[in-house]
C-alpha cells in the first residue's frame, strides 16, 4: 500500500491547524467567532482568562489561518476564517476512505 504524501508546505499548515485545534480554549474561541467577528474585549468577555492570555490563543489560531484580524480604530476585530478550516478538514479527513462520503 502506498501512503499519498501532501506537499511538504501543506504538511506544515495542517500541522499548525490541528495544533491549534489541540487546545479546548482556542476550539471554544472558533465556536464564538462561528456566530459573528468579533473584538479582543468580546472575546475575552466569554472566558475567565486575562486578556494576554487570550491574545496569545489568538495569535496560534492566527498562525494556523484560522482566524483573521483587521483593525477598525481601536479594535482589532477577528473573524473566523471558514475557508482555511473547510479545506483542512477536507484535506485531512478526504485521504481516509472511511471519510470520503462525509465530505461530500
Amino acid at each position: 500500500m502506498q501512503i499519498a504524501t501532501a506537499l511538504p508546505g501543506r504538511k506544515r499548515q495542517l500541522t499548525k491547524v490541528f495544533k491549534a485545534l489541540s487546545d479546548g480554549t482556542r476550539q471554544e474561541i472558533l465556536r464564538l467567532l462561528e456566530g459573528s467577528q468579533r473584538t479582543v474585549g468580546e472575546i475575552v468577555g466569554n472566558f475567565s482568562l486575562s486578556q494576554p492570555t487570550i491574545s496569545r490563543h489568538l495569535a496560534v489560531l492566527k498562525e494556523a489561518d484560522l482566524v483573521v484580524d483587521q483593525r477598525q480604530g481601536q479594535n482589532v476585530i477577528y473573524r473566523l476564517n471558514d475557508e482555511t478550516l473547510s479545506a483542512s478538514m477536507r484535506g485531512f479527513f478526504g485521504q481516509f476512505r472511511s471519510c470520503q462520503h462525509s465530505l461530500r
